[in-house]
């Protein structure tokens, strides 16, 4: 079970550093973000205390209002964090399609006689994009949802060291199954990005021929090979789509 860390953390230093002030602001927003999604609880908590125990109402009121507006404010943050996420994986997945061009442009002949331009502009924009996930939800989602469970079982030690502990056991069971899965998960989407790229790079090369092979009667040949690829993509497809889901059953 080893998760490449150390590819992860190059690939994010290298793209995030120019963005130092943007990726602070993210990370404050985000922190802050998830600290008033731990407050809210606890308030709750005193509201319902207070009107069990026969609390004033004034009391009551005041929690009342203090919860609607930290789950307002809370809500505000998080849209605030997405638009600074946002901002920071364009830019970087901009500044890796520039770093990918010029290398494809550095490349031998050989090489371009291999790959159609349909498939390298998939390569390049399309897997990108995919990144682009990365660099945005991956830190708002996992690294949010990380510090969102450390909080959330601090507060039930708190409460309760027993039931603290049971979490803490069926969370630290969860994340290795995660990574397990992702293990499993990872070769079938590699499959499955390389036959979408030369699905999109078949596409380019005969669309832009329709002309010449019609005029050659070569349309019943082009499109046997078109349905041959989409019988290959299919199951790939559906593998790779039954291993992401996986994590959800």
């Amino acid at each position: 079970m080893k998760l490449p860390i150390r590819q992860y953390y190059h690939l994010l230093a290298k793209y995030l550093r120019p963005q130092g002030r943007r990726v602070l602001w993210m990370a404050l927003l985000l922190l802050a973000s998830i600290t008033l999604r731990l407050i809210n609880p606890q308030i709750m908590r005193y509201f319902i205390d207070t009107a069990l125990g026969g609390g004033e109402f004034n009391a009551l009121l005041t929690a009342a209002g203090l919860f609607f507006v930290v789950a307002i404010t809370g809500q505000g943050l998080a849209v605030a964090a997405t638009y600074f996420s946002e901002q920071v994986a364009w830019t970087a997945t901009n500044a890796l399609r520039v770093d990918l061009v010029a290398h494809m442009l550095h490349l031998d002949l050989s090489f371009h006689k291999q790959h159609t331009p349909g498939e390298l502009i998939e390569r390049i924009d399309g897997d990108v994009n995919k990144l682009a996930n990365f660099f945005s939800r991956f830190t708002v989602n996992i690294l949010g949802s990380l510090l969102m469970m450390v909080g959330v079982l601090v507060l039930l030690y708190r409460e309760d060291w027993r039931v603290g502990l049971v979490l803490t056991i069926f969370a630290l069971v969860g994340v290795v199954v995660l990574v397990r899965i992702r293990a499993f998960a990872t070769p079938f989407w590699e499959k499955e990005r390389q036959i979408n790229a030369e699905f999109y790079g078949f596409l380019g090369e005969h669309l832009g021929a329709t002309e010449d092979l019609r005029a050659n009667g070569a349309t019943g040949y082009v499109l046997r090979r078109f349905h041959a690829l989409l019988r290959r993509w299919l199951p790939i497809r559906l593998k790779a789509n039954l291993a992401g889901y996986s994590m959800w059953m």
